[in-house]
């Protein structure tokens, strides 16, 4: 099947519209949500993130950086008062090729909560794909924030090893994407990466099935297969997040990033 882009699914969907009239608008969250789960991102190439035990690093695949991107404050700890399973990330940064840990980089996060919010915007678009692309529109660019809310970001600079640790919630989903976690690197306040950490299914369904608030929505229908975001970006290499489970404490994740340092 050919790769779906976003102009297409567009356009078939005002072309659903057209055909069906009245019916159709009514049903226009179901359409546009069956039209975005045919994506199909054929040739995706991607691996799971070096943890920091491991002995070896790779350059880190870069990705979009979406339309919900606000500076972020300085700090680690960025829950705020919002609910779900706690997660301890572990970050390093190295310059490649030479896997050597780079002191004094920037390294922002932010995501969506369990239910698929994103502080600075309207929690209503989360689960209504019709009003998400009504705000971001189909090119999918940054849109000015909506609110003063910042839970969930966070920024942080690399010590003298590259590491910075952010204590952080599992991400829950929202219209149309597979649950990620967005990150960028800055050096001298010149960005060298953009990119988003992903999750197996399996592991998502543990949480987003069984634990609160997740499973008010449940199981995400999207993946890094039919994942619109990814269609313009297969290459996902060193992106995928293995946390190690605990019942009673927060879940532990790690990850080496790659990056070419500029000159």
């Amino acid at each position: 099947m050919e790769k779906t882009t976003r102009r297409k699914f567009l356009l078939s969907f005002l072309g659903a519209l057209g055909l069906g009239g009245v019916t159709v608008w009514l049903k226009k969250n179901d359409i546009l949500r069956w039209i975005l789960q045919k994506t199909n991102n054929e040739g995706l190439k991607v691996s799971a993130a070096p943890k920091l035990a491991d002995d070896f690093c790779v350059l880190t695949s870069s990705q979009v950086e979406g339309p919900f991107f606000i500076a972020s404050p300085i700090r680690s700890s960025v829950k705020e008062d919002r609910k779900g399973k706690e997660m301890n990330l572990k970050i390093q940064i190295l310059r490649m090729p030479e896997c050597v840990p780079i002191a004094g980089a920037f390294v922002e996060l932010w995501q969506c909560d369990a239910e698929g919010i994103y502080s600075g915007y309207p929690e209503e678009i989360g689960h209504d794909p019709w009003k998400t692309l009504r705000l971001i529109g189909v090119s999918g660019e940054s849109v000015e924030p909506l609110n003063e809310a910042r839970f969930l970001r966070g920024a942080q600079e690399t010590d003298a090893n590259g590491h910075v640790e952010f204590n952080t919630l599992f991400p829950g989903w929202y219209e149309p994407r597979a649950p990620h976690i967005h990150f960028k690197v800055l050096i001298d306040e010149e960005e060298c990466l953009t990119s988003q950490f992903y999750f197996d299914s399996e592991f998502c369904n543990r949480i987003h099935l069984h634990e609160e608030p997740y499973k008010i929505y449940g199981e995400c229908p999207y993946n890094l297969q039919n994942d619109i975001a990814i269609s313009d970006h297969l290459e996902a290499e060193g992106l995928i997040l293995n946390p190690k489970w605990s019942d009673n404490l927060p879940l532990e994740a790690s990850a080496k990033v790659g990056i070419k340092r500029p000159v």
